[in-house]
């Protein structure tokens, strides 16, 4: 939950990605635990902006979607996706025409949404993504398989709240240049500007963390851990040409999650009961990805 944690407080938009059920649910609990204020969305329309934007006006909650891919149209999630990331980064959102009238003002909540890597992908096809999206959010994907023996607890931190509260206000002294070799090695899709940033905020919460106010090279060096899963999305997204859409890897996600558990060599039989994939489109994503596959088993050359 270190992710939730570091982008509710530090108040950037966050994107999860992960499968079904290794546990993108429990984030919210973990949260309603640690949290006084949570709103849980389901979509956002038209209508329902109008419905709530008294209430999220003078906000400084946190908005919640459990789950993008729970939206019924292609058209709904990007609507949402990108309404909430915008409301989050802008602090206001107004719409005026002929059917409907939205003022939003003074917004200062943070913002989670779950999707599932395939959803994902949709997203990221959608123009609006580099329009509003890519700049502004951070998305972070889970690399764990479902694993249902397991029941999560999750303990209450006393502190989150009050850091949350006071954030903007406590002072930590943070070396600029140390920033920028940060964001220079950081690999994600996100300008220049935007990593310094993250990563300020990043280094600030965490030195707040370690009773730190000045930020010392153990807070700097865990940041550099954190910003580790960045690599992912380096990785396997791909954009063909300068005007044309992004797109994700959803195969080679669900093949580093295997990597992840079972080493660089698995069964083909282990991928269709752990990721849900059919063995037929195992056998048609490796052949298109150039995987080995050989007597059932998948040798995977993991280079992240």
């Amino acid at each position: 939950m270190i992710y939730t944690v570091y982008n509710v407080i530090t108040k950037t938009p966050l994107i999860t990605i992960g499968n079904t059920g290794i546990g993108k649910s429990e984030i919210s609990n973990f949260i309603k635990k640690n949290f006084k204020d949570i709103k849980v969305l389901n979509t956002i329309s038209q209508a329902s902006l109008k419905q709530i934007s008294t209430e999220i006006s003078n906000y400084n909650g946190i908005i919640f979607v459990d789950d993008i891919g729970a939206i019924n149209t292609d058209y709904m999630r990007i609507t949402t996706v990108s309404t909430l990331t915008y409301l989050a980064y802008q602090h206001y959102l107004r719409r005026l025409d002929s059917t409907t009238n939205v003022e939003i003002n003074n917004f200062n909540g943070a913002v989670i949404m779950n999707m599932q890597p395939a959803i994902y992908n949709q997203i990221i096809h959608e123009p609006s993504f580099e329009a509003n999206i890519k700049d502004k959010t951070y998305r972070y994907f889970i690399l764990n398989l479902p694993n249902r023996n397991i029941e999560l607890k999750h303990p209450k931190i006393k502190e989150l709240q009050h850091i949350y509260d006071k954030f903007n206000d406590i002072k930590v002294n943070i070396d600029e240049n140390k920033v920028n070799a940060l964001a220079d090695n950081m690999l994600y899709n996100m300008s220049g500007i935007r990593r310094k940033q993250l990563i300020t905020k990043y280094v600030k919460l965490t030195a707040i963390l370690n009773n730190h106010d000045t930020a010392m090279s153990e807070d700097y060096q865990f940041v550099a851990k954190l910003l580790l899963n960045n690599i992912i999305e380096n990785e396997l997204t791909e954009r063909i040409g300068v005007k044309s859409a992004f797109t994700f890897n959803v195969f080679g996600y669900n093949l580093l999650l295997m990597a992840k558990k079972y080493g660089n060599m698995f069964k083909v039989i282990d991928m269709v009961k752990d990721t849900g994939i059919s063995k037929r489109t195992i056998y048609r994503k490796a052949k298109e990805q150039n995987i080995q596959i050989d007597n059932g088993y998948i040798i995977y050359n993991d280079n992240l």
